[in-house]
């Protein structure tokens, strides 16, 4: 229950709670803004929304500096070209758009799903944009002609999640199914097939020298995975209904989980040996990440908040207030200095991460 959940979680007297620092305005307030990301070095704000829109924000001033219009249905996804001159966008409406920055301006529309665009980003060198849909495909397209180049088959379900290999040459999927795949990008084959959990994989990921894969499932695990033969390095219990996602820290020596039981954990990513447990959400935690050197780890959770904790002790510094605000999802700022939010109330919200 709510009650043993929160009677279990030790929560620390210094923990500070932090009201935001900018509020990211301008989409519908009905609407949710279901994701929010940095761009380039972190001095704008990409939001995407249930709106039907996608915008930039100045993140020093707060102001809106563009509105990326065109979509038929909801923003489910958006993410920035490597240089920081473009978005793109996924949607509900079946499609992919490539904008602009700088004149708000739709360079493309990228077709052929036959379901919702639930993920789209922009290969390591800007050139190609891969997508991932409801259709149990991902695509990849060519960013500046917008045509479709490659199709990933091979998955029977829905993909939750599709992303590049570091240098660009593989593509990583994650399915309805229960598998993850990687794919050869000039081939379009599946190389290789991770199979083992025994329910849907809600995402795969690169350790950042591409040569582990990690897997989050509703099967309550996650596992560690050799990306050229597919074996199955370790696996990573935990208690509740489902590991809800799963990182490599940025040195790749650990790995972090969050979990249906609110709680996130880090593990030793070779032995998968418990090494801490991140505790104090009152309901489950649906996403968690390491701050770019390791030391922070962010979290956020189905109770309304977004909390702070120290990596190497496991205490929470600070509490991220929401005034009663469901948060989509939470990230740090390239410099680790700031917090950024996206949140049911139709806001993305800038909060200081030096607690």
């Amino acid at each position: 229950s709510i009650a043993d959940t929160a009677s279990s979680a030790a929560e620390p007297t210094d923990r500070l709670t932090v009201c935001p620092s900018l509020v990211l305005a301008g989409h519908n307030q009905k609407k949710a803004v279901c994701k929010a990301v940095f761009v380039g070095n972190g001095d704008k704000v990409l939001t995407a929304s249930h709106d039907g829109t996608a915008k930039l924000f100045d993140a020093q001033s707060g102001a809106c500096c563009q509105t990326f219009e065109g979509h038929a249905g909801p923003v489910l996804w958006v993410a920035a070209s490597p240089d920081g001159a473009r978005a793109v966008t996924g949607s509900a409406d079946r499609t992919a758009r490539i904008f602009d920055l700088a004149t708000g301006r739709c360079e493309g529309t990228l077709e052929g799903h036959g379901g919702q665009v639930t993920m789209a980003t922009f290969s390591p060198d800007g050139s190609k944009v891969l997508t991932a849909g409801t259709d149990r495909y991902a695509r990849l397209f060519n960013a500046k002609s917008g045509e479709c180049e490659r199709k990933f088959k091979g998955h029977t379900q829905s993909l939750y999640s599709a992303m590049f290999s570091p240098d660009g040459r593989k593509v990583l999927t994650a399915s309805h199914d229960k598998t993850a795949k990687l794919f050869d990008v000039e081939s379009e084959e599946a190389e290789q097939t991770f199979e083992g959990h025994k329910a849907h994989v809600y995402v795969a990921s690169f350790a950042s020298d591409g040569r582990l894969v990690i897997t989050a499932s509703a099967d309550m695990t996650a596992r560690v995975w050799n990306a050229s033969n597919a074996h199955n390095i370790a696996v990573f219990e935990d208690e509740g209904d489902g590991v809800y996602t799963a990182c490599f820290s940025p040195d790749g020596s650990k790995v972090l989980t969050a979990n249906n039981d609110g709680k996130a954990r880090a593990f030793d990513a070779q032995t998968g040996a418990l090494e801490r447990t991140f505790e104090g959400h009152l309901l489950a935690a649906h996403s968690a990440a390491y701050s770019p050197d390791g030391s922070r780890v962010l979290t956020v959770g189905d109770d309304r908040s977004a909390r702070l904790y120290d990596a190497n002790t496991g205490e929470c510094r600070a509490s991220f207030e929401f005034h009663g605000d469901h948060a989509y999802s939470a990230c740090f700022s390239p410099d680790g200095c700031l917090v950024l939010t996206a949140s049911e109330d139709g806001t993305a919200k800038l909060f200081p991460a030096d607690a």
